[in-house]
């Protein structure tokens, strides 16, 4: 081993290690911290052994690597390599996109997306439509814009695609695939959703993976990382986009290398690997790990879904449902939840489960208290990812349970305007992603974006836990607000211990894993509303810096 050390120096480091909170060096020995304190609490190692002293970051603050324990990479490879009509503008490493807020902008954003179009063999992909901005949207509609160049608008949660009549050409799904996911599409409109985009996928599938162009956007993500300041992830449906073999090789073509910042950890959606090997489904995911390398690590878990999507208004609620009657969509039928997951937990498997509304938190709760009841586990893992419409009783109950909650960050801050407007009404809309109930009752959480859902922006995350602002300004919820530090626990220390990962991140400390990240300010003395503007100066991945250039 080298026993050459690099001493860290910062204006001050923040170690989210609660017997030594703040320090102002920590020195390093290849991966590994070897100690974290002041420069005189660190002599008798800098007596000890060769060592450097990197001032780089003197004037900044150094805090524990960010993590992200819920994203998408290869969706986000997709979704952000093509045209996009968002309702939010999105700023991405290779371009700004511009919001589109309303029905009109987004009809002119599809034609102008025509007009750009060379190849009328090939579909014109936009990703973003959202109803509750744009109106509805059916094949039709996209014939009126043209009837001769097949477009594929995927709807902003991604769970919906709309194509016109040449779109529907170009796809042509199988009849027996159009059989088994009858109940979720709707070949009239044009319209696939839920289970149904399985159907879309199938086709899509080949044209989205061809590798100069998944490569491309895969650096895209990559990029995005970086610059949230995110040393750990967690891509929660592995293997399910483009099949686990090709995805795992685009991965370890892209995501492995020396200059990649962050390491990614790797979650099975049960539902595409069973679709594969049945049965023995179990067994091959718990071989998984024996592929691991530093950057790619494949976890003994699984992620399953329940309701639908938040973002397009399909979670499923409890009374009073939703203000014009709408009823939301099950992705894993409620009757067939327990028997999804059971193998698994028996298996000792961590269980990472999308659900968004409270109809589907019952749902799953009972689950779990079924599971615990007939397979007692003194030591698990089971996350609620999203965690979009709760009741205060839920959270007494899933804290009892010793459930834990994954947050999406962005639910209020881009939706909670919009959705106090239509679906859902003021009051529960201001207790979206109720993390002070949370905190209250003392439930472990994280805070996660849910890529390309929402952005890789940690700290715009801290800011809206903090402070309950939406992108326009208003307060949604202010007792649901938390502390900083719960918040900054959220995407280091208690995020790794969701994952497993509290022994080797998530905190500055002696042996744990060199990562961390860099910012211009103190998150813990600037405005709470100001946390969000902190820029990631730089970050450090076991050892290793990588500036942001910001």
């Amino acid at each position: 081993m080298d026993d050459q050390l690099t001493v860290f120096r910062a204006r001050r480091i923040i170690t989210m290690e609660p017997g030594l909170p703040s320090a102002t060096a920590v020195a390093v020995r290849g991966d590994r911290v070897v100690a974290v304190g002041t420069m005189e609490s660190l002599r008798p190692w800098l007596d000890a052994y060769p060592h450097e002293v990197d001032d780089r970051f003197a004037d900044q603050v150094i805090l524990p690597g960010f993590i992200d324990p819920h994203l998408h990479p290869s969706l986000a490879a997709f979704l952000l390599s093509y045209e996009i009509a968002a309702p939010e503008a999105w700023e991405l490493p290779d371009r700004t996109v511009p919001a589109v807020p309303d029905r009109q902008a987004f009809r002119e954003s599809v034609r102008a997306a025509v007009a750009r179009h060379r190849d009328p063999s090939e579909p014109l992909i936009i990703w973003g439509w959202n109803r509750f901005w744009h109106g509805p949207l059916t094949r039709a509609d996209l014939d009126d814009i043209t009837d001769e160049i097949p477009i594929v608008i995927n709807q902003r949660s991604f769970h919906e695609f709309v194509f016109n009549t040449p779109g529907l050409r170009w796809l042509n799904p199988s009849e027996d695939l159009l059989r088994q996911y009858a109940g979720q599409l709707d070949l009239e409109r044009g319209h696939f959703f839920e289970t149904g985009i399985t159907v879309a996928l199938a086709g899509l599938g080949p044209y989205l993976s061809e590798p100069t162009r998944f490569g491309r956007g895969l650096g895209l993500v990559k990029e995005l990382i970086h610059r949230g300041g995110v040393t750990t992830v967690a891509d929660m449906l592995a293997g399910g986009v483009l099949g686990p073999q090709r995805e795992w090789d685009a991965f370890r073509e892209h995501l492995d290398g020396d200059d990649v910042p962050f390491r990614t950890l790797l979650v099975p959606p049960a539902h595409v690997w069973q679709r594969r090997h049945g049965e023995q489904t179990a067994d091959v995911l718990a071989s998984l790990p024996e592929q691991n390398t530093t950057r790619l690590r494949w976890l003994r878990a699984i992620k399953t879904l329940g309701d639908g999507a938040f973002i397009s208004q399909n979670m499923c609620l409890c009374e009073p449902g939703y203000i014009d009657g709408h009823r939301g969509e099950w992705i894993t039928p409620p009757d067939e939840l327990r028997a999804l997951i059971e193998p698994y937990w028996k298996a000792g498997f961590d269980v990472y489960h999308h659900v968004n509304g409270d109809d589907g938190l019952d749902v799953t709760l009972d689950v779990l208290e079924s599971l615990l009841r007939d397979h007692p586990r003194p030591d698990f893992r089971f996350n609620l990812e999203h965690f979009g419409i709760s009741r205060e009783d839920q959270v007494r109950r899933l804290a009892q349970l010793r459930a834990t909650v994954s947050a999406n960050g962005y639910y209020v801050y881009l939706f909670a305007d919009r959705w106090s407007e239509v679906g859902i009404g003021p009051e529960r809309a201001s207790q979206m992603t109720r993390l002070g109930s949370l905190g209250r009752n003392g439930v472990n959480f994280s805070l996660h974006s849910n890529l390309p859902m929402g952005p890789v922006q940690p700290l715009l995350a801290v800011s809206t836990a903090v402070t309950r602002e939406s992108s326009s300004g208003p307060v949604h919820g202010e007792h649901q607000r938390i502390s900083v530090e719960l918040a900054m626990r959220a995407i280091t220390i208690d995020a790794a211990w969701s994952l497993r990962m509290d022994r080797e991140v998530g905190s500055i400390a002696a042996g744990k894993k060199a990562d961390f990240t860099v910012l211009a300010e103190d998150p813990f003395e600037v405005d709470p509303g100001g946390i969000k503007d902190i820029p990631v100066v730089a970050t450090v991945f076991e050892g290793a810096v990588f500036e942001t250039g910001t």
